[in-house]
């Protein structure tokens, strides 16, 4: 692979040794910050959001997914397993994950990709191959890159040496986060961001007790601290049914927020399922008591939003 990030070049230039842990990088992104953009999603995260669209980004170790509606039952998975994790009972394929190590012998051996390996490691390099694929569009659209997750600033050191190559390459850095970390490991982060986009999922202790499982006060302080920093900030909510879902929760944040300096806008986002599936091909339950706030309800509570904060 040729080195796409000189050290020479960069000044202090990239550590080539350092690695991260990515599950997946979407080209083409139009709702990640301004433009087209390439989002990098970061395996790993300090929440456990009931509702989260990316539970594969839970913990930063690889994961197989299992996707039973391509399974084939070719017996391919029970041959190649090294920890004999698979087996065909009665027709069905059964994956037992006690003993998964999550090599990815039997993802390479799946040709109708029903099972599916969560998670590799990459070097810079190796992200940069495919954030420079589409620099074109990136310069004709406004657009850039995202570093999304899961949660990327927790693998801090890496996040780092990638965000100084993008910015060797006069890209547009943006990244999303959830603010549950010692905002140090953001700190260091932000001479080379352009756009910050923070979650806000609630504000009430209880929500996060019963639903987010992060640390309320750290999350708020963090996002207090990083608007004295001078960088453009977009604070979204996502909006679950029976979470979060009232005038008093919506109002409650935008207060919040009112008096910021940096925040150019916030966002509220209806909840999906779409990510239900995931859940199921990690062998984990999903929460069934989400569901989707009808579009007046949003419209409402982006009105009175504005009321606080732009829009």
């Amino acid at each position: 692979m040729r080195n796409i990030c000189n050290t020479n070049q960069a000044g202090e230039g990239c550590k080539k040794k350092i690695t991260g842990q990515i599950f997946d990088i979407q080209r083409f992104a139009v709702h990640d910050g301004p433009g087209i953009r390439t989002t990098v999603f970061f395996k790993g995260c300090s929440n456990r959001c009931g509702w989260c669209h990316n539970p594969e980004s839970f913990v930063k170790q690889s994961q197989i997914q299992y996707y039973p509606d391509r399974c084939v039952y070719c017996g391919n998975c029970v041959v190649s397993c090294p920890q004999k994790c698979h087996s065909i009972v009665d027709g069905r394929h059964v994956f037992d994950r006690t003993h998964c190590t999550a090599c990815g012998i039997c993802t390479q051996n799946c040709y109708v990709d029903a099972l599916v390996l969560s998670g590799k490691s990459m070097t810079v390099d190796e992200v940069m191959e495919q954030v420079l694929a589409d620099v074109v569009y990136y310069e004709k659209s406004g657009g850039g890159v995202t570093l999304s997750g899961g949660e990327p600033v927790l693998q801090t050191e890496f996040c780092l040496e990638l965000l100084k190559c993008i910015k060797h390459h006069n890209l547009h850095a943006a990244i999303q986060t959830a603010g549950n970390y010692d905002y140090n490991r953001l700190k260091v982060l932000l001479p080379y961001i352009d756009l910050i986009m923070y979650d806000i999922k609630a504000y009430s202790q209880s929500i996060y007790d019963m639903h987010i499982h992060g640390d309320r006060d750290t999350i708020l302080n963090n996002l207090k601290k990083l608007d004295n920093e001078g960088i453009p900030i977009i604070v979204r909510t996502p909006v679950v049914g029976s979470v979060n879902d009232t005038s008093e929760e919506i109002l409650s944040i935008a207060r919040f927020l009112q008096h910021m300096k940096n925040l150019k806008q916030y966002v509220l986002l209806p909840y999906h399922s779409l990510g239900k599936v995931k859940y199921d091909t990690l062998g984990k339950e999903y929460e069934n008591t989400y569901y989707t706030p009808d579009p007046d309800t949003m419209s409402m509570f982006t009105s009175l939003a504005s009321e606080y904060v732009p829009v």
